[in-house]
């Protein structure tokens, strides 16, 4: 069967503005691509389906983004050094999630 899994414009915005942040963080040399927006924007959807939702969730676009996103980025020599940098963690606590009601 096929699926219709849900995104409001909310949330496809914050992904634009999670992905888009990896492009103007100091510790990064190199951003996710356009390309990384689709990716996480399908990735949430798919955990959705599998958490049993025909609609996506922030906490959907959060579960994904540490899997779908860092492995995407160039990262500068310091923060390649400092072993406690989490792109993933530091950009989630740094974009705000919308409130979906």
């Amino acid at each position: 069967p096929i699926y219709h899994i849900f995104i409001a414009e909310d949330l496809l915005d914050y992904i634009v503005r999670l992905v888009g942040a990896t492009r103007s963080h100091p510790m990064i040399l190199q951003g996710a691509s356009p390309r990384a927006t689709l990716a996480l924007t399908a990735m949430a959807k798919a955990a959705a389906l599998v958490r049993g939702r025909d609609y996506v969730l922030p906490e959907d676009v959060s579960l994904v983004f540490g899997d779908e996103v860092p492995h995407r980025l160039l990262l500068s020599p310091r923060a390649e050094a400092d072993r406690s940098f989490d792109p993933a963690s530091e950009l989630l606590e740094r974009v705000p999630a919308p409130r979906i009601s």
